[in-house]
């Protein structure tokens, strides 16, 4: 059987999960596949642990950290296939028509939406450049894989079928706010992170969800996912939600008296109140395209 348009792909299971063993199966999922990713790829690339968390990130231990995110979704994909019976593309890339589009779209608004606050701090003096690494290029080139593999995992996880096994036990409105608030729990240990941090972590949860519903799958929140967090880390230089990137094409920091809150302080641009109304905007108008998407009779969609 061909897996239904998102986000109906887990009717096509043949033993589907439930919400709240759902959620349990995202958060272990988590867990225990970021380690045991890490627990592969620390002894291939000759690292320590301690690496990982010992200042800014260099490209090897950059690489390493986001490829690690790769072990939730081999778990998940086990656990779709092997329990719930069902094709793994059904948590939200099957059909895969008009995708180049669509990959395209989460591109382009990802690197407005960003640079919209980045470009505002800059030209009001809350931002400087202090210097442009050219050199670097290369490094963040291949650390783009690395988000690729990272950004795109926690959509899968989150968005592809978090949401799908909330929705099909306790309605969307349901889903939403609960793939919302796992999200942004998973954000919330982050060094450095803040109220208006947590508050811009949830609209993006906010804004992806309506977005993947209003696409009917997962390809255009993947796009914007990876380069939101490429673009900040690799591209601009800044903090990506507090972890310290040092293969930076640009070396875009607060200047001196520089307002943590306009700036986003130690969380980076994420953390910013021009940012909180960037996505704001965004998030209303994903939401319209999905309710003019979406018939209003349809039940529980509503």
């Amino acid at each position: 059987m061909r897996p239904a348009p998102f986000p109906h792909g887990i009717e096509t299971a043949r033993r589907p999960t439930g919400p709240i063993l759902g959620i349990v199966v995202v958060v272990a999922c988590v867990l225990l596949g970021q380690l045991l990713g890490a627990v592969v790829l620390l002894p291939l690339f000759g690292l320590e642990p301690i690496a990982l968390f010992a200042g800014p990130l260099g490209p090897v231990e950059q690489l390493v950290l986001l490829l690690s995110s790769g072990g939730p979704v081999v778990l998940l994909a086990l656990w779709i296939g092997l329990k719930e019976r069902r094709r793994f593309g059904s948590v939200g890339f099957v059909p895969a028509s008009r995708v180049g589009p669509r990959l395209g779209l989460g591109v382009g608004v990802a690197v407005l939406l960003l640079s919209l606050p980045v470009a505002l701090n800059l030209l009001t003096g809350q931002y400087e450049v202090r210097a442009v690494q050219l050199a670097q290029l290369g490094a963040a080139l291949l650390a783009l894989l690395g988000f690729a593999v990272q950004a795109s995992s926690e959509e899968v996880l989150i968005r592809g079928y978090l949401l799908q096994v909330v929705r099909r036990g306790w309605g969307l409105p349901v889903a939403m706010g609960v793939q919302a608030v796992v999200f942004t729990a998973l954000h919330g240990a982050n060094a450095g992170v803040s109220a208006v941090g947590l508050v811009n972590i949830l609209l993006v949860a906010a804004l992806l969800g309506f977005w993947a519903l209003a696409e009917g799958g997962l390809w255009g929140v993947c796009a914007f996912h990876v380069v939101w967090n490429w673009l900040q880390g690799n591209g601009y230089g800044i903090e990506v939600s507090g972890m310290d990137i040092g293969a930076a094409v640009l070396d875009v920091a607060a200047s001196q008296g520089a307002a943590p809150l306009l700036t986003g302080g130690d969380f980076g641009v994420e953390g910013s109140l021009i940012t909180t109304a960037v996505l704001l905007a965004a998030t209303a108008l994903a939401a319209r395209a999905h309710h003019r998407r979406t018939p209003s009779t349809r039940s529980g969609d509503e």
